[in-house]
């Protein structure tokens, strides 16, 4: 009875709302009914915009007017349509838990006999009956019926779009979309064009821009972009453009009067931090310097990289934060080792506790283990200077005693005249220590004192082999950074010839050091690095950078950097550094020179042949017999060199020989011409005799030998960085002239110049 009850509401429902909706129905189904037409895109906006707010708003005062005095049924009334339209006298279902008040025993069984009476089994509910008449007298249901009806028809196919511009400008109908993504610089990434209607996700790094450009659209464009912020379209006449900065993911849509002109899932993908690891212990190398090897990565590369010190036992100590230069820019993967002088700071000498610090382009940060090891020290064999470095630890490494340093130090001044005769420099820098020590009043101050006793003990030491290695790697690093920056050529040309000069100065000061008097001897069979590997080397990396190949060419100067810092100067020959030549290669090189010597005099003999058969010869030749004397004494002077000679060399120095004697015998006869063609002939063996003697000469030297690395018979066969060839250096060269030639050219279009200048900013 309930269910029916309910069913009785609703259909009184109906016919309370049904009424009270007409003059709203009314308002929008004439405006549709217009719409089906598809008169809207032939009318301006302006007109629509105001059809479309007069509808809403009588649509509006219509539904508030007529549900004003709104009811919804109670249970009651439908109680009572349910006995209305099934005839039941006598309220049997409306009053059916009614109780009697009160009265005699005849109401009582009159009250039963009233309960007891038979519902029907079925029960009829009359449909809604919504007196519509009342509300529309004049019958223009039928008019807007009749208007529906029409448009339907003639719209056809086109019934939903016509629908949907009722309520759509059109203005993103004549609108176009251009986007693309701009990757952050440093990830190296090339930036990305967007599809309209592309419904993939679209992953980018954090911090992109996403670069709008709306064209042709009638008024300002919408933007929605998730939690990124979002700013406005600027722009007139129909062109407009925002950036969005991707900071999180998102999806953007655009549009322009109401209809989505373009829409994308943006994902975006947070950068993570650098991992950086030792490979090993940090050591120091022959020249004191400190060894960090290490690899690492990040995924849009490493920026700078930190060795961060700390003396052990000492917490409250400032940490040394040293950079250590890496090969590559902002390289994705790392695997190198760096070399640092550290030896001028005040914790040389000292247990450290160390570990690395990588950080990427955003300043996110990666560290490795911590590990244990000695800080390497320079021993300073000058009395002088091993005195003021001791006075510098203690200034660096004591809280108070400062009067303790300066009594030291004026001790060390005292009587100029007798201990300091042409170090007059010496003597001032000392006394300025002193001062600086009385006067310090900040850290700056004490720092300030610590560099001059430095120096003054620098100066003191090795005739300045110790500053010739600390420029060297100065001026390494700064290639380094030059290379990973992109700098013009001219500057690393300019670079690599100061380099040049540093390594000549470092050597020279290396060699007039003898080894000290402790150093370990090396082993029989070590190796040594002659100066044409050195110079190899050298035009190995300048050959790199003019063909582009810089990354290349910095792991090579790391290389030969690496070389330098494990170089060990050792007396005699065969040494694991600069060493003397063997008595066989000293030998060798003799004889060479002396056929070079030979072969000056056969050429200006051929030259005095070719002018007395010109009619130009000097009466001081004696003719052609005097030439055939001086051809004879030339034969006998390469006799006398072949003795002892590799017979492979020794061989072509016999054709030689032959060809003199032809020369001869042809300018004993006066046949200049015969006597000139020999001459050349023998001038050529004597050529390719040389060439052979020095070619055994090179594969005696790199027979069985490493380089002080154990890195195999060539500076940089097994290195790890591949040398192209001549033929790819011109090829290189050729397409590097090519992409100037053409970003010169200003009747290019301006996108394809960009693209050059791209290319050539990369190479």
């Amino acid at each position: 009875m309930d269910r029916r009850i309910a069913a009785a509401r609703g259909v009184l429902a109906v016919e309370r709302i049904l009424p009270r909706l007409w003059p709203a129905c009314a308002f929008a189904g004439f405006y549709l009914a217009l719409a089906l037409t598809g008169i809207f895109p032939f009318i301006p906006w302006p007109v629509q915009a105001l059809l479309l707010a007069a509808t809403i708003t009588a649509t509006g005062l219509s539904l508030a007017q007529g549900f004003a005095d709104f009811r919804w049924p109670r249970g009651i009334d439908g109680a009572r349509r349910l006995e209305r339209d099934n005839h039941l006298a006598h309220r049997p279902i409306s009053e059916r838990h009614d109780r009697l008040a009160g009265g005699d025993a005849f109401a009582r069984q009159l009250w039963a006999l009233h309960q007891a009476r038979a519902l029907p089994a079925k029960f009829r509910i009359a449909l809604p009956h919504a007196d519509i008449a009342a509300r529309d007298p004049r019958g223009l249901r039928w008019y807007l019926l009749i208007a529906l009806t029409v448009g339907l028809v003639w719209a056809r196919g086109e019934t939903g779009p016509r629908l949907i511009s009722a309520f759509d400008s059109g203005a993103g109908a004549a609108a176009t979309l251009d986007a693309w993504i701009d990757p952050p610089p440093y990830t190296g990434l090339p930036l990305q064009s967007l599809r309209i209607g592309d419904g993939n996700t679209i992953t980018v790094p954090q911090g992109s821009v996403l670069n709008l450009r709306v064209h042709g659209a009638p008024r300002r464009p919408g933007l929605a972009a998730g939690s990124n912020h979002a700013p406005r379209f600027t722009g007139e006449d129909g062109e407009y453009s925002s950036n969005v900065i991707v900071s999180a993911s998102a999806r953007v849509r655009v549009q322009v009067g109401g209809k989505a002109i373009g829409q994308w899932h943006i994902q975006a993908l947070p950068d993570a931090p650098p991992t950086i690891a030792l490979t090993a212990t940090p050591r120091r190398t022959e020249q004191l310097a400190t060894r960090f090897a290490f690899k690492g990565g990040d995924d849009y590369g490493i920026a700078s990289l930190k060795a961060v010190i700390v003396p052990e036992g000492k917490p409250a100590a400032k940490p040394l934060r040293a950079d250590l230069p890496l090969a590559a820019p902002n390289a994705r993967k790392v695997e190198q080792e760096a070399f640092i002088d550290l030896t001028s700071h005040p914790y040389a000498g000292m247990m450290v506790q160390a570990h690395l610090e990588a950080r990427d382009a955003i300043g996110q940060t990666g560290t490795s283990g911590t590990v244990r090891f000695r800080l390497p020290a320079r021993v300073f064999t000058d009395p002088l200077a091993r005195a003021l470095i001791e006075q510098r630890q203690v200034l660096a490494t004591a809280q108070k005693g400062r009067e303790n340093i300066m009594t030291a130090l004026e001790a060390l001044s005292i009587e100029p005249e007798r201990f300091y005769e042409g170090q007059h420099d010496i003597y001032l820098a000392i006394r300025t220590a002193f001062y600086g020590v009385r006067d310090a009043r900040t850290e700056a101050d004490i720092e300030r004192v610590q560099r001059i006793l430095w120096d003054t003990a620098l100066k003191l030491e090795r005739g300045g082999l110790l500053s010739a290695a600390e420029e060297l790697r100065k001026l390494q690093a700064m290639l380094t950074a030059a290379m990973a920056s992109g700098a013009p050529q001219e500057v690393i040309e300019e670079l690599l010839k100061r380099y040049d000069q540093a390594m000549q100065r470092y050597l020279q000061a290396m060699a007039a050091n003898p080894p000290p008097p402790g150093q370990e001897p090396l082993s029989p069979d070590a190796k040594t690095l002659g100066m044409n590997d050195i110079q190899t080397l050298m035009q190995m990396i300048q050959k790199l950078t003019e063909a582009g190949e810089r990354e290349q060419a910095a792991r090579l100067l790391a290389m030969l950097q690496s070389m330098l810092e494990n170089l060990r100067l050792t007396q005699g020959g065969g040494a694991g550094g600069m060493g003397q030549q063997s008595p066989q290669d000293k030998r060798r090189n003799e004889q060479i020179q002396k056929f070079g010597g030979l072969m000056n005099k056969q050429r200006d003999l051929m030259d005095r042949t070719f002018r007395q058969g010109q009619g130009q010869g000097s009466p001081q030749d004696g003719g052609p017999q005097g030439l055939a004397r001086q051809q004879g004494e030339l034969q006998r002077e390469l006799g006398e060199a072949m003795k002892g000679m590799d017979p492979k060399a020794q061989q072509k120095m016999r054709e030689a020989g032959q060809a003199m004697g032809q020369a001869q015998g042809a300018l004993g006869q006066n046949d200049l011409p015969n006597a000139g063609n020999a001459q050349n002939q023998a001038l050529e063996a004597m050529r390719q005799g040389a060439e052979a003697l020095a070619r055994q000469g090179q594969q005696g030297q790199q027979q069985g030998r490493e380089d002080p690395l154990g890195r195999g018979p060539s500076p940089f066969g097994n290195s790890g960085v591949k040398i192209p060839g001549p033929t790819d250096l011109a090829r290189a060269r050729e397409i590097l002239q090519e992409l100037r030639r053409r970003a010169a050219e200003m009747g290019r279009p301006q996108a394809e110049r960009d693209y050059l200048d791209r290319l050539l900013k990369a190479f």
